[in-house]
């Protein structure tokens, strides 16, 4: 049997061939990448910025105010895309991209009516025109061949379905309307979804001739929370990642219009005293969210720039800052109990510095917790002067104040009264480090998160015995009173800061769910009270309390593990006696609660508290007139001011006799001492060691004897 051998013809393997090119040309089209197109594809659309409870906050507008935005075609009512099929390109779904039908029908039309009364352009070919533009308008006959093969190129890369949702989400409605989305927004006040039979009909006739067909723009765009709606711009802007078509943010627009109004009723009360902007932040301690952004009680306020962000803007902190200094002494060998002196000091070195308390008195000894509380300045300079302002910057820097980078140099003691500028935003994040049991969060969140596990800062019993210290109105009343601002029904903790020269008015403020800040103040960086007024914001940061705190609650604030509560004596710190006639209750750490030092700064005498305090704070209790005695108990003899090498500046508008140094000695075992200047005795004083002498040019020695004791110090006038 003869096998019939099968052979090809000459066409049939033209054709053959031809079908193989072109299947594997629409195969490489298909796969190749297409920079232009994927660039198109993942273009910014208008995002739309939702609150956390589904309120319409925003609808982003792009260059020169254009709004589109983006629907899934799922999204686009069937009704909508068959109107726009019908009205633009009714064999949208029988084409390659390109109707040969409909271009000889457009050719005949126009040649019978003389002139173009028909075009054949699909919605394919519209969309090339969208993706490629045309140089200048121009149309020639190489022009259409190229969108020609461009729209074939499209009908291969993407389905029928990713061509009409590109194209109707894309197409120009004039006025800066792009997208059925915004038109049926911009034009009508709806969604897609909500449009009637009427308005459909309407947006498919516009894309033909915009400028004819387009109605008047009726709808008024929302721009609720929008210091907050620029900041989560910017954050993406810095990335230079595509914002979402849709964002669901951590803020609530009723809380924040809440808080505007809080502000708003302080800075109409104050207005003379030129607070003219107020801004807050709100954070939740677990996961960092942003619950309230208010960069000013207005953003239209065009005369006081309400369009400024106070939440970003650096300032002044004042004392506000004073906890995270402390937390940090407590890590470095400072107790709870510790006595400060809050009493004239200066810290000498290249400079004087010399801190002042708000109110020009000295409290002399102070218990941390008191000094902390009521927001004492010498006792804060002098634990940083203890513990260095390297090692506090570092601190500063592990809670995430990055406008202190690169200030070293130029940062001395005064960082401690809050003497550096830093945001609001960057206080309140590292404020919430206390109630977060020392871990400071990674970041604020924009949208709603997850608890952050976030980086430890502080030892868990250090943010614990800061929190009850904030806490303690008791501890507050010698810098305070009784104020009633501060006492709320639930566990709460604050801190309040005045910078200065008076610009601004801080106040901080948290409980074991929320951190909340206030900053007042004006932009112009005019002073804003005569005095300190920081409980012009505490009492907004109360008000935000009360009503936020409906809805989180508010837990006690942890104890401390390592810590146990013992009684100590009110003006000493150390272990209460009998003899004490004050005692308080202080975390005392477990290693020392057995062999915790008892008072000795007083004694009974004949039924009579007698009090015996340390050399140290002899002047301060003579000038006080206080009753006491001067513990005489074997301290150095020392400068207690001017510090060695200390620096001078000789005023020549002053009378030289007018100019007198007041020199100070502290310790020694006698009770007499005698002074010598550059040699020359200056007179020998019993019991208070003071003296005062005229500043004269030039670099000079001090040298004080108390019996066989002698020490020296040099200090230059310039």
């Amino acid at each position: 049997m003869r096998i019939k051998r099968f052979c090809f013809k000459r066409w049939q393997i033209v054709l053959l061939s031809l079908v193989a090119v072109l299947g594997i040309t629409w195969l490489l089209l298909k796969l190749l990448p297409s920079p232009s197109l994927n660039a198109f594809m993942q273009r910014q659309n208008s995002t739309r910025f939702y609150d956390r409870n589904g309120n319409l906050l925003h609808i982003l507008a792009l260059d020169e105010g254009l709004r589109r935005e983006w629907y899934d075609l799922e999204d686009i009512p069937e009704d909508v895309q068959n109107a726009f099929i019908e009205a633009e390109d009714k064999n949208f779904y029988h084409h390659p991209g390109v109707d040969v039908s409909a271009v000889f029908r457009a050719a005949s039309q126009n040649k019978e009516a003389g002139r173009i009364v028909s075009g054949a352009s699909t919605i394919t070919m519209q969309l090339v025109r969208i993706i490629y533009p045309r140089k200048n308008g121009t149309v020639t006959l190489g022009v259409k061949i190229k969108e020609v093969f461009r729209a074939l190129y499209l009908e291969i890369k993407l389905t029928k379905k990713q061509i009409l949702e590109l194209y109707l989400n894309s197409v120009p409605f004039g006025k800066q309307v792009e997208g059925v989305g915004s038109a049926s927004r911009s034009f009508f006040g709806v969604t897609p979804e909500q449009l009637t039979q009427q308005q459909i009909e309407v947006l498919a006739k516009i894309p033909r001739r915009p400028a004819d067909y387009a109605p008047e723009k009726v709808y008024d765009y929302p721009s609720r929370c929008p210091h907050f709606i620029q900041y989560v711009i910017s954050r993406y802007a810095q990335t230079q990642s595509v914002m979402p078509n849709d964002m669901t943010l951590s803020i609530s627009a009723e809380w924040n219009e809440l808080t505007e109004r809080f502000i708003q009723l302080k800075l109409n009360e104050f207005a003379d005293a030129r607070i003219h902007n107020g801004a807050a932040l709100v954070v939740n301690n677990a996961t960092g969210e942003v619950l309230v952004w208010c960069g000013n009680a207005s953003f239209d306020d065009k005369e006081h720039n309400g369009e400024i962000d106070g939440v970003l803007v650096e300032n002044q902190p004042g004392s506000s800052m004073k906890p995270f200094l402390y937390a940090r002494s407590l890590e470095r060998g400072f107790s709870p109990s510790e006595v400060l002196p809050d009493i004239p000091l200066d810290f000498g070195g290249a400079q004087v510095y010399v801190p002042l308390n708000f109110n020009n008195r000295y409290n002399g000894p102070v218990r941390m917790r008191v000094a902390l509380a009521s927001s004492l300045n010498i006792p804060a300079v002098y634990v940083l002067y203890r513990i260095g302002v390297d090692d506090y910057m570092e601190c500063l820097d592990s809670l995430g104040f990055d406008s202190l980078k690169g200030t070293r140099d130029s940062t001395g003691l005064s960082i401690a009264l809050g003497s550096s500028e830093v945001s609001l935003l960057e206080m309140v994040r590292a404020f919430s480090v206390f109630p977060r049991d020392g871990k400071v969060l990674q970041d604020v969140a924009v949208v709603p998160s997850a608890a952050q596990e976030g980086k430890r800062v502080y030892a868990k019993d250090t943010a614990r015995i800061l929190c009850d210290m904030l806490s303690d109105k008791n501890a507050r009343v010698l810098g305070f009173g009784n104020a009633k601002v501060f006492e709320t029904s639930y566990p709460s903790m604050f801190k309040t800061g005045t910078s200065n020269q008076y610009q601004n008015i801080i106040a901080l403020g948290a409980t074991s769910e929320l951190t909340v800040g206030v900053w007042m103040g004006n932009f112009e960086g005019e002073t804003v009270v005569g005095q300190t007024g920081s409980s012009i914001p505490a009492a907004v940061v109360r008000t935000i309390l009360d009503e936020l705190t409906k809805t989180y609650g508010a837990q006690q604030f942890a104890q401390p593990e390592s810590y146990v509560q013992q009684n100590i004596c009110t003006l000493s710190g150390m272990k209460a006696t009998e003899d004490c006639p004050s005692v308080s209750r202080e975390y005392i750490a477990q290693g020392r609660a057995g062999n915790f030092t008892p008072c000795t700064w007083h004694e009974t005498r004949n039924g009579k508290t007698i009090i015996k305090y340390p050399s140290e704070y002899q002047h301060w209790a003579a000038q006080k007139n206080i009753s006491g005695e001067i513990q005489l108990d074997g301290s150095e003899l020392s400068f207690l001011y001017p510090r060695n090498n200390a620096q001078f500046i000789f005023d020549p508008t002053i009378k030289p006799d007018a100019q007198m140094l007041a020199v100070e000695v502290t310790g020694g075992h006698h009770t007499s001492a005698t002074l010598y200047y550059d040699g020359k005795n200056k007179g020998t004083v019993s019991d208070v060691f003071s003296w005062h002498i005229a500043l004269e040019r030039g670099t000079h020695t001090l040298t004080v004897e108390c019996g066989s004791e002698r020490t020296s110090i040099t200090f230059t006038v310039k």
